[in-house]
């Protein structure tokens, strides 16, 4: 794991991880989201995570489907790695792993939103309430999108 995230650039990452979710994860959202969208008995669930990414996100029919994106600046993606990874207790080569981690998050984001937005797609920013209150925006903002 060090050895790839070391000798890869953070562009190069992100390409390795949407690769990823394309050929491995989005197979499995789309028949999950399939079968909820058009049959009007199945539960309604909630699906969450990087790996769904907006781009793929477009090739569904959103039939009783919302969908949203959570985001964040670049300080708070900053912030919430360097305390999760304990970042000033690592050696300088743990440093450089998490610091290409960041850098991919942040390519990440930043491409995220930009597909979101061409896609007219809903954002939200995370730092704009607490947990309770993101909750409530974003069940508010889905239940708008279904009527």
């Amino acid at each position: 794991m060090s050895k790839h995230y070391l000798s890869r650039s953070a562009d190069q990452l992100f390409e390795d991880v949407l690769h990823h979710y394309r050929i491995n994860v989005w197979p499995k959202v789309e028949s999950i989201v399939g079968s909820h969208s058009h049959e009007a008995s199945a539960p309604q669930i909630i699906l969450e995570g990087s790996a769904l990414w907006p781009g793929f996100a477009a090739s569904l029919e959103f039939n009783r489907v919302a969908a949203l994106w959570l985001t964040a600046s670049e300080d708070i993606f900053r912030q919430r790695i360097y305390e999760e990874s304990r970042y000033h207790s690592k050696s300088p080569r743990e440093r450089a792993m998490v610091d290409k981690f960041l850098e991919r998050t942040l390519i990440y984001n930043a491409k995220m939103v930009e597909v979101a937005n061409r896609h007219d797609y809903v954002l939200v920013d995370v730092l704009q309430s607490d947990v309770a209150g993101l909750t409530d925006r974003c069940l508010a903002r889905l239940s708008v999108d279904q009527q």
